[in-house]
């Protein structure tokens, strides 16, 4: 069988394989993260809740995401423990913040994304159990297979480029 037909269906066989190990990698990262999303404007907040375990989990992870700025706005996330206090705060400066806290208290752990300023953004959060190493891993090492794959089909593609130019000449 010719070389070129085996290294182009090794390689497509790679991003194949990649593209799906990823699709599966990044739902067990975010399998037990909650979601929401809305627009936030002056006075208004989003919250966005998930029960949590300190025996099953002792840190948290949460997200936040202006995806329309609007001038004058001022966000603002905070997470709240079961008894209200306060075990994370970030000013959102950015198009996008993410964050760790501690779980100390069994219960529902709420993510408050607020609007101290003017305007109606359009923001997105979320917030759960920081995932376990192994779900990491399954997130990562799809991104490299299907790099593999892709260096694979551009070594393929400039062999053929050059095997062309040495007939032609």
């Amino acid at each position: 069988m010719n070389r070129m037909a085996v290294t182009l269906a090794g390689s497509g066989c790679a991003v194949a394989v990649g593209l799906i190990l990823m699709a599966i990698g990044t739902q067990a990262v975010l399998e037990d993260v909650i979601q929401g999303s809305g627009t936030v404007g002056a006075g208004e907040y989003l919250e966005v809740e998930v029960a949590m375990d300190p025996d099953a989990e002792a840190t948290g992870v949460f997200a936040v995401q202006v995806l329309e700025t609007v001038e004058g706005s001022e966000i603002t996330a905070r997470v709240l423990d079961p008894l209200g206090s306060v075990v994370a705060f970030e000013d959102v400066k950015e198009d996008s913040i993410e964050g760790r806290f501690d779980v100390t208290d069994e219960g529902a752990h709420r993510l408050i994304v607020e609007n101290e300023g003017e305007g109606k953004p359009l923001a997105f959060g979320a917030i759960g159990p920081l995932p376990d190493a192994s779900a990491r891993a399954l997130a990562f090492i799809p991104f490299y297979i299907l790099l593999a794959g892709v260096m694979g089909m551009a070594g393929l593609a400039i062999y053929w480029a050059a095997s062309i130019r040495r007939k032609t000449s």
